[in-house]
C-alpha cells in the first residue's frame, strides 16, 4: 500500500512505508481484536521479528503525539509478554490510556 496523501497534508499507510520519515502525529491501529484470528502482531513473536520492527517503526515516527488504538484486554489475554502488550502496559503505567 503506497502512502496516500490528502489535501490537508495528512498521510495514511502501513507502518513500514513510513520508515525513515517522521510525522507530527502518528495514529497506530493494532487491528487485532476478537473475534478475528491473531495477525502479525501476535503470530510473529521473536525479538527481531517483522512485528517488532513494524511496531518500532510505527511508534518511533511520532514527533509530537502518538495515538495507539488497541484492544488492550485482547493482547493481555493472547500474549501477555509480547511486544505490543509491553507497549500497552507502559502506556497504562504512564496514565496515558483512555478506555471506553
Amino acid at each position: 500500500m503506497p502512502i496516500r496523501r490528502s489535501r490537508n497534508g495528512s498521510s495514511v499507510a502501513r507502518g513500514h512505508r513510513f520508515q525513515g520519515g517522521e510525522r507530527d502525529v502518528v495514529i497506530f491501529d493494532s487491528i487485532d481484536a476478537e473475534p478475528l484470528a491473531p495477525e502479525r502482531l501476535l503470530s510473529d513473536t521473536t525479538p527481531s521479528s517483522s512485528a517488532s520492527n513494524l511496531i518500532n517503526v510505527s511508534l518511533s515516527r511520532a514527533r509530537g503525539k502518538l495515538v495507539i488504538l488497541a484492544d488492550v484486554a485482547y493482547f493481555r489475554r493472547r500474549d501477555p509478554a509480547g511486544i505490543i502488550s509491553r507497549v500497552l502496559a507502559a502506556a497504562q503505567r504512564s496514565g496515558a490510556v483512555v478506555t471506553g
